[in-house]
């Protein structure tokens, strides 16, 4: 006989009551293919004899077993595993049921994606620019969370709500976009977002299909190639030079094959901070109303600017709502704030949508609301202000130490704005030994390895960093520039 006390355990300090206990430990061993179809179950009064427990329990047991299908009462015979279960053939290893390996199936549309881990290692590490989560005004955000949560809005606000976003957020960002940069644009306008990497895949996801040619630059913003190779695109590149993409190259392009959208991060290309010029903005514009195709553009750090003014949106310019903008809270408050928005016309608004409620239902409508009352209160404001002062000081010391600790072996230009240096390697230099060394002494250096491999150039970002780490950093990582 089975040891049924070993096979069907029983916690009797849990909550949960013993007959159910009984009826999951059943199922489970009925499910490993321990129990098969067929095989006779213990009668009620040995079986809670084995167990240790009431008959009154076995019985609730076996009746809700039989209920549910698991368990069937042949008269005069006893109670049985049912025989209509499915039976499945499992592969014994040393005496256990072997679990089904998951790394068998085919993850080939995921497999060119990196996973994002800080080492526990790590002691200083270097990213590729974010902003510094510690400047966000957290506890102001969190308290007109609490704040909303208790009113007569938020409690229409935790209900289900408009897949588009909150309402008054699309109002207010509305005039809020039209005052800072340019774009003519009405709520009807708005998509809200969980951050822009989610609008990068609606917009691109809705554009393309299988085949269909995508452009970026010869570098590029490395989650978006990821969205173009997972739609199975034909994914193309086009160099960039010091005034952003070489829009002359685009057009031949153009001229041989069908683009359907070109994705681009004009303000600052990424990973390089080169801005977009004037006339190839325009040159821009007019090919894509001449050839028909989408612009995406990701405006992901518009609000950091320290030398001048920042240039207007190309999407400002637009006569013919060919570009669809991009923008995020995250990158001005904090990563985990996941609130961005996408720009575009009203019918094309409408299709982004329906694609985003397969995904997504919706996104937080308490944070998109406190977002909105950031705007209007003038919050996010005096936060821009004093994180443009703090990230401009933080770029100056960054790249002061840059030079002082790497010397002649690297070549940059002082960024104008942004949160990132473009660092160029030169030949003397030994990227190799320089990367081991670092991982060696547990200094993290969260950068394209691909790309400072390929091209010997890395995007360091000073912005999440104190003045205090910048030199703590730099301490740490000048013996192994040497």
């Amino acid at each position: 006989m089975l040891p049924w006390k070993t096979i069907l355990p029983l916690n009797r300090g849990s909550s949960k009551p013993m007959y159910l206990q009984i009826v999951n430990a059943t199922i489970r061993e009925i499910n490993r293919g321990r129990l098969q179809g067929g095989q006779e179950l213990p009668g009620s009064r040995l079986m809670a004899g084995m167990l240790e427990v009431n008959r009154k329990t076995v019985i609730q047991a076996y009746d809700e077993l039989v209920a549910q299908g698991w368990l069937e009462i042949k008269a005069s015979r006893g109670t049985f595993v049912s025989t209509s279960i499915p039976q499945i053939n499992y592969t014994p290893l040393n005496g256990e049921i072997e679990t089904p390996d998951l790394r068998s199936l085919d993850f080939k549309h995921f497999n060119f994606i990196d996973g994002y881990a800080i080492p526990l290692h790590a002691r200083h590490f270097i990213e590729d620019g974010s902003p510094d989560h510690r400047l966000a005004p957290m506890d102001w955000i969190y308290k007109e969370c609490r704040s909303l949560t208790r009113s007569k809005a938020g409690e229409k606000l935790l209900k289900y709500n408009d897949v588009k976003g909150d309402p008054k957020l699309r109002q207010v960002l509305a005039k809020y976009l039209g005052e800072t940069r340019g774009l003519p644009c009405k709520p009807q306008n708005i998509l809200i977002t969980r951050g822009s990497q989610m609008g990068i895949y609606l917009a691109l996801g809705c554009l393309l299909k299988e085949g269909d040619i995508g452009v970026v630059g010869e570098t590029s913003y490395e989650a978006a190639d990821w969205v173009f190779r997972h739609l199975q695109t034909d994914l193309r590149r086009i160099p960039v030079d010091e005034e952003g993409i070489q829009v002359e190259a685009l057009s031949k392009l153009c001229e041989q094959n069908t683009v359907k959208a070109v994705y681009i991060t004009p303000h600052h290309h990424f990973p390089s901070g080169v801005t977009l010029s004037n006339e190839r903005r325009i040159r821009l514009l007019d090919l894509a109303y001449r050839q028909s195709f989408a612009i995406i553009e990701d405006d992901y750090d518009y609000d950091f600017h320290y030398s001048s003014s920042p240039i207007l949106p190309l999407a400002s310019l637009d006569q013919h709502q060919r570009v669809i903008y991009i923008g995020s809270f995250s990158k001005i408050f904090a990563p985990s704030v996941r609130v961005g928005y996408v720009v575009a016309s009203e019918d094309l608004v409408e299709q982004l949508s329906r694609f985003r409620r397969i995904i997504d239902r919706q996104g937080d409508p308490i944070m998109e609301r406190v977002m909105a009352e950031a705007i209007t209160e003038g919050e996010l404001q005096r936060h821009l202000k004093k994180s443009v002062r703090i990230y401009q000081s933080r770029r100056d010391l960054f790249c002061h130490l840059l030079t002082s600790t790497f010397g002649d072996a690297v070549e940059f230009k002082v960024p104008e704005g942004g949160m990132a240096v473009w660092v160029h390697f030169k030949p003397s230099f030994d990227i190799e030994h320089f990367l081991g060394h670092c991982e060696e002494k547990g200094i993290y250096l969260n950068v394209n390895k691909d790309l400072l491999q390929r091209k010997r150039c890395a995007r360091m970002g000073f912005a999440s960093l104190n003045e205090d780490e910048i030199r703590q950093a730099f301490e740490s990582i000048g013996p192994l520039a040497k």
